[in-house]
């Protein structure tokens, strides 16, 4: 009598575990790898840590283009209000012959402008110590030791160098490179302008210049007209973009340029609420022996509209100053009441410096 085999191992058909199946171990193999390539190969997202650096930073700077609603910008066109510019301007002009006024707004969010006369030409006078500033700083872009150097003042060599603003200087202090700045930038002061140029050289200025389209020839004098409306306002723009100066410098150009004490103008048409970054360019001529006349007057800002940010420049030439005086004051006045008519303040969180 057989005995019959219970075990069914040693038979053709016999199943073995799926473990330890020839298909699906191939099969497994092969998923595994291609998820492990899936994994290691996946783009990663690109972290957006210039938006995070600009809202937590460079407050001063333009948001990015998808960040608009985050920051409640308005995106918005504005209606035109050129023909009332324009019909103050001829009314002016019409009283003085003399008289030569030229206007630029620029709405930064979405570039629309509008410019009269912005074609003339004008002598900058101080408004050309922008671009000895943005010259060191773009030298501090690579050499942060910059704002370690310091300048000491002589007032036997540089006593009888008219000021603006009248910034009290001790002989013989030493004063560092962001104390020398803001003398020139936010009290107009010219030994301090004279020594960052000493500094930084005539080239580097040049060079900015040049880079941002202001053309100064070797014939021209201080007194000459070679500077346009249109042309230097790019100097607020290419800051506040950050296209010429890395966002940190950029940054620091405007929180000297936010803290300037001139307060006609402009600033005196805004509110104090709203920050407004601004300088001012005066050219006189001596006249009648030692009497100064003032021929020119310019004033230029950044001004950060709750949600609009817009630049204004008005450049203006004729004999009376009073009269310029309340020309820049006025069209600044009408600018920011159409701006301020058609965009509300309800939804805007206002940003400072400190």
């Amino acid at each position: 009598m057989k005995t019959q085999n219970s075990t069914k191992s040693n038979l053709p058909f016999a199943k073995k575990p799926i473990y330890l199946n020839p298909i699906f171990l191939s099969s497994l193999f092969l998923i595994i790898g291609f998820a492990s390539a899936y994994v290691w190969f996946k783009p990663k997202p690109i972290k957006n840590e210039t938006h995070k650096q600009n809202q937590n930073n460079y407050a001063l700077l333009n948001p990015l283009i998808d960040d608009y609603a985050a920051n409640h910008l308005n995106m918005g066109e504005l209606k035109s209000f050129r023909d009332k510019i324009e019909a103050y301007i001829k009314k002016e002009t019409a009283k003085s012959p003399d008289l030569h006024v030229s206007y630029y707004f620029r709405d930064l969010n979405n570039g629309l402008w509008t410019g009269i006369n912005e074609k003339e030409t004008f002598a900058p006078a101080s408004l050309m110590k922008i671009p000895v500033m943005i010259a060191i700083l773009k030298k501090a872009e690579t050499h942060p030791d910059v704002f370690e150097q310091e300048m000491v003042y002589d007032s036997i060599n540089n006593g009888l160098i008219e000021e603006d603003q009248g910034f009290k200087r001790v002989h013989g202090t030493h004063y560092s490179m962001d104390a020398l700045i803001e003398m020139m930038i936010d009290y107009s002061d010219n030994f301090a302008t004279l020594t960052l140029l000493k500094y930084i050289g005539e080239e580097a200025v040049q060079k900015v210049e040049k880079d941002l389209n202001v053309r100064i020839k070797p014939e021209y004098t201080e007194l000459s007209n070679f500077v346009t409306v249109k042309n230097y306002a790019g100097f607020f723009r290419i800051l506040y973009n950050a296209s010429y100066l890395n966002p940190e410098m950029s940054q620091k150009a405007l929180g000297f340029l936010s803290k300037a004490v001139y307060n006609e103008g402009i600033r005196k048409a805004i509110p104090d609420t709203i920050m407004v970054a601004q300088k001012y360019g005066k050219r006189d001529i001596q006249n009648q022996g030692t009497k100064l006349e003032s021929i020119q007057l310019h004033h230029f800002g950044l001004v950060y509209y709750p949600g609009k940010p817009f630049i204004l420049g008005i450049m203006t030439r004729g004999s009376n100053l009073e009269q310029k005086k309340r020309i820049i004051y006025d069209l600044s006045k009408i600018t920011y009441e159409e701006v301020h008519a058609q965009h509300s303040l309800n939804s805007y969180d206002r940003v400072f410096i400190e």
